[in-house]
């Protein structure tokens, strides 16, 4: 039986490939470092319903944590209240809704939600994709996760919200960042994680299979206006999503999958 147009405007991988290969490029690392999604998502541009549900995660008082505890204590709170589901691909408001109603929400939906709960509480924040080529049909394709920058250890480091873990080497109270992660995949260093989340059991082989692997290739997604990216998808939200995305990036205020162009890594064709 063959699928309704809509379903191919909304779900059709080729429709995915194209958008990826117009918005993918390689930078310099320097770029990456100096990038953070606050920059261009200012507090006063997160959706209400953030500032209305963070009491929720901190409801005592927050001033004692560093930004370490507060980046996990977010990720943890945001984890337990959402079962997961299909992908969202909604407005930031939507999605959250829609999340803690338990109609769905995948990694990059948690990615999503998680940037501007970080901004709300002053943290650094920015999103990373994984691009991985694999013939495990399973794998192949992709994943989303955050990137934390903490004052306290002066550095950003990996947290990924979805599966509850961040990533390090000798010392687990020392987070790697993706560079780190990347270094040590190349020189065949010992990398573990760890699981922030007792409610949350890690699948090891699933970790492995996305991050270790050789043919995983890390990009971060900049130029992510959230007020503009949720205005047209609240306006336009008759229309699949791809047409969307399609329209925001003929306007020319597309988000960008940037790969860093070093040692690290390469983009993907």
């Amino acid at each position: 039986m063959s699928k309704p147009l809509n379903w191919y405007l909304r779900r059709h991988s080729l429709l995915y490939k194209i958008r990826f290969q117009l918005v993918s490029k390689n930078v310099s690392p320097m770029r990456i470092e100096s990038f953070c999604y606050n920059s261009i998502n200012p507090k006063k541009d997160i959706p209400l319903i953030y500032l209305q549900l963070n009491p929720s995660i901190f409801p005592q008082e927050k001033s004692n944590l560093n930004d370490f505890k507060k980046a996990l204590k977010i990720a943890k709170w945001l984890r337990n209240q959402v079962k997961g589901g299909p992908g969202l691909g909604k407005s930031s408001e939507t999605a959250l809704l829609k999340m803690m109603n338990g109609e769905g929400g995948v990694c990059s939906d948690f990615s999503q939600v998680y940037n501007n709960f970080c901004v709300v509480n002053d943290i650094k924040v920015r999103e990373w994709g994984l691009k991985i080529v694999s013939k495990d049909a399973t794998t192949s394709g992709g994943h989303s996760f955050n990137e934390v920058y903490s004052n306290e250890l002066q550095k950003w480091f990996i947290i990924d919200v979805a599966k509850s873990i961040y990533f390090y080497h000798l010392d687990s109270n020392v987070p790697l960042s993706v560079f780190e992660l990347l270094d040590l995949k190349k020189e065949n260093k010992e990398i573990q994680f760890f699981n922030f989340n007792k409610k949350i059991t890690p699948d090891d082989q699933r970790i492995q299979n996305l991050y270790l692997i050789s043919n995983s290739f890390p990009f971060l997604i900049t130029n992510y206006c959230n007020k503009t990216y949720d205005y047209f998808l609240n306006k336009m939200a008759v229309f699949p999503e791809s047409l969307i995305h399609g329209l925001v990036f003929l306007l020319g205020k597309s988000y960008a999958f940037e790969f860093p162009d070093n040692k690290h890594n390469t983009k993907i064709n």
